[in-house]
């Protein structure tokens, strides 16, 4: 290999190495959602008064579930059917939604 092409290569390969970090640098990594909170705030849209949201133990709203980033929700508890107490059943209450954030 001669000096010019072995230059050539070495410019290549640098120019490669640089764009590539670049470009992870620029990337950002969306957070992944909660497919649990997902499904359930799906299903309470379509019956929105037969839901109870809480948030950190809290009775809160639809909308209010909806604007908590996924990146500080720690975990979701979805009840149904069998795990609501009679107290809501008769409300006519079919799924609460339970999220904790970090803190």
């Amino acid at each position: 290999m001669k000096l010019p092409n072995l230059k050539l290569f070495v410019t290549t390969i640098f120019t490669l190495g640089v764009m590539t970090f670049v470009n992870a640098q620029q990337a950002k990594t969306k957070p992944q959602e909660n497919s649990l909170l997902v499904a359930a705030l799906k299903k309470s849209q379509e019956s929105p008064s037969k839901s109870l949201f809480y948030i950190d133990n809290v009775e809160s709203t639809f909308d209010a579930v909806k604007k908590v980033p996924s990146e500080n929700i720690k975990n979701v508890m979805v009840l149904t059917d069998d795990k609501i107490k009679k107290k809501f059943k008769e409300k006519g209450i079919t799924q609460i939604v339970m999220v904790n954030t970090k803190k």
